[in-house]
């Protein structure tokens, strides 16, 4: 485990919770996509000046949120949640972290669906980022 002494600036649930609903937002959730918000979990958590975590307990808090996190995202406040859970970053180098970290997550299952387009979009949008060129599968 990573030894960090800089001050947190965001919670943990802060951190992960944008990430947490790439894995999610697609209505599936599969290994690669967990592997993935594993990975960019701990990176960020010691970007925003967190100890990083055993693999086990960043699933162990996905799991824990994730039935109520699916039931927000498909309830009338899913916009809300996504909104507020983007526009806690201001400062440029976090952005284009969590950024880069929804990206990967979106597209780990090598499956990049109309759900995922819109959470990227949005999170382009609110960072000043252009969305990158990525083909939305169609059914």
């Amino acid at each position: 485990m990573a030894e960090n002494t800089d001050t947190p600036t965001h919670s943990v649930d802060d951190i992960l919770m944008p990430l947490a609903i790439a894995v999610v937002i697609d209505h599936k959730v599969r290994q690669l996509e967990e592997t993935a918000f594993v990975t960019h979990a701990n990176g960020l958590l010691e970007l925003f000046g967190h100890d990083t975590k055993p693999d086990a307990d960043i699933l162990r808090w996905f799991a824990e949120r994730k039935v109520d996190l699916e039931d927000q995202l498909w309830d009338k406040g899913g916009n809300t949640l996504v909104l507020k859970s983007l526009t806690r970053f201001d400062e440029a180098h976090h952005r284009e972290a969590v950024f880069d970290a929804l990206v990967s997550i979106s597209i780990a299952d090598n499956e990049y669906v109309t759900e995922e387009s819109r959470l990227i979009k949005s999170a382009a949008s609110l960072y000043g980022f252009q969305r990158p060129p990525l083909k939305v599968k169609r059914d």
